[in-house]
């Protein structure tokens, strides 16, 4: 299951002007020279491997390149809060899974730049290539073309290190408020106000609700004391504006709450039908193979409800 940190990072990053903003703030200008960032997308592919299981990257994006021709990059973006020795052997996997759909849909090969992500505890120690991870010293010079050696893009952001410099102040408040996330209280409460305080620069005052949406939600999954960080100290200065806030998001809570729960049964209804239609299916004698494609539903669900 998806971390609070994922859901955090994946959530901004999935918003094209916060991704274009971290990617030309991370990557090397020599690269970022080279690609038409603006027109940045993100895929929705999946991936199958040999053995059918499916498998989501955290993030992939298609990039064009500035040379005028047909041709575009891939950057596989992976995210880490937490350290990982397994990071490489991941990313191969899903490289193995990318390239072998790029064989299968597309006519040439196409580059995948490997994107890390890390703000763990830990400092990060595994190196920028694959090839870091093996003892070389002990390793006859004869095999080492055998080892499947890549590179990663990494951005570390570190918990008392330099804040992410960019002119989007959405991604500059989020990626601060991933840096302080686990500072003691002393030091969260202070580094707190000046991100609320900082909000006060977004004229937009819809995208003002969202970003303090966005960074309220966070904190109360990623801290177990987040309900301490209401009190008046925290808001002074700009408790009237940031209680506008908090009204604002609970009204269009409850607004969206009920459209929730109108989505929540109409897709009930379409499933109902769909079963009632498998069911009957079934009575006729019709393989589930047949079955299963016709009224679109999973083997699990079929399983589930007692048709298969």
């Amino acid at each position: 299951m998806p971390s609070s940190h994922d859901l955090f990072v994946k959530g901004f990053l999935s918003n094209l002007t916060e991704a274009i903003d971290f990617f030309d703030g991370s990557l090397p200008k020599s690269i970022t020279n080279l690609l038409h960032l603006d027109k940045l997308e993100l895929t929705k592919e999946t991936f199958i491997g040999k053995d059918h299981d499916e498998s989501r990257t955290d993030l992939l994006y298609k990039i064009p390149l500035k040379s005028g021709s047909s041709a575009y990059i891939y950057l596989l973006f992976e995210h880490k809060s937490y350290y990982d020795p397994k990071i490489f052997t991941q990313l191969l996997e899903y490289l193995s899974k990318i390239y072998n759909w790029q064989i299968e849909n597309q006519e040439n090969l196409t580059v995948v730049i490997p994107f890390v992500f890390y703000h763990g505890e830990k400092g990060w120690d595994l190196g920028e290539n694959f090839l870091d991870n093996f003892p070389v010293n002990s390793i006859p010079e004869e095999f080492l073309k055998f080892i499947p050696n890549f590179g990663i893009q990494l951005l570390e952001l570190k918990s008392k290190g330099k804040a992410f410099q960019t002119r989007n102040l959405a991604l500059r408040l989020y990626l601060r408020m991933i840096q302080i996330i686990r500072d003691i209280p002393e030091d969260f409460k202070i580094h707190l106000k000046e991100i609320y305080t900082s909000l006060r620069e977004e004229k937009n005052f819809a995208k003002r609700i969202e970003i303090l949406r966005n960074l309220l939600e966070y904190l109360s999954k990623a801290r177990n004391d987040a309900e301490n960080y209401s009190e008046k100290e925290i808001t002074e200065g700009i408790e009237e504006e940031y209680m506008n806030f908090l009204e604002k998001i609970r009204e269009e809570g409850k607004i969206e709450g009920k459209m929730e729960g109108k989505l929540e049964g109409e897709m009930k209804g379409k499933i109902e039908s769909k079963l009632e239609t498998a069911r009957n299916m079934k009575d006729l004698g019709l393989s589930m193979d047949i079955i299963q494609k016709s009224v679109g539903l999973s083997e699990i669900e079929l399983r589930e409800n007692g048709i298969l």
